[in-house]
């Protein structure tokens, strides 16, 4: 009778630990990384900033949400724990079709409240659009919109934190709302 063939052991473990000190070094060099990359960026006071085809003067002291903000499409900016993000983008349709989608996610998915109407508004430079405030136990804000159906641009401005400061943050806001154009070149 013929005896079954032995398979020869071999070591697995150099294997096994090339593998562990593989990952450990990924995951070491990524927390380096991000502790080395600064989340915020302080903006220079009475510049103008770009985002798309919107421009503004942020207020003093409010900073640049690095890991928010996408280069060409919304700017993320805070100061305390309120947030401004001006986000731009193309659209077709008609100028009340964006402003219904935002109360409708804000309303039912993020369970915030509508607080009144949506109005009209109109800034110094005579940019225009529509805007109303919101507000639920842990926050409050205002949204606005300018829809530009000429250009076929959309623009909009949300403002947003706790209700401690808000109207300061508001009144920021407001500033830099007020100096805003959509001239930037794109």
């Amino acid at each position: 009778m013929l005896e079954p063939s032995r398979r020869v052991p071999y070591r697995t473990w150099p294997g096994a630990l090339a593998v562990l000190l593989a990952i450990a070094a990924y995951v070491g060099g990524l927390t380096l990384w991000d502790r080395r990359t600064p989340g915020a960026r302080p903006l220079p006071a009475g510049e103008t900033v770009e985002v798309g085809h919107a421009r503004f003067v942020p207020a003093e002291g409010w900073e640049m949400d690095v890991s928010r903000s996408k280069a060409g499409r919304s700017l993320m900016l805070f100061k305390g724990g309120h947030k401004f993000l001006v986000t731009t983008q193309p659209w077709a349709g008609g100028p009340d079709g964006p402003m219904l989608r935002q109360q409708r996610l804000m309303e039912r998915g993020q369970g915030l409240q509508v607080d009144g109407d949506v109005s009209d508004f109109i800034t110094a430079w005579g940019l225009q659009g529509k805007t109303f405030a919101y507000y639920s136990p842990k926050l409050a804000g205002r949204f606005w919109q300018v829809v530009d159906v000429r250009r076929r641009s959309l623009v909009q401005i949300d403002v947003y934190g706790a209700s401690d400061g808000l109207n300061e943050a508001l009144a920021e806001a407001r500033a830099m709302l007020d100096s805003m154009d959509l001239e930037a070149p794109q």
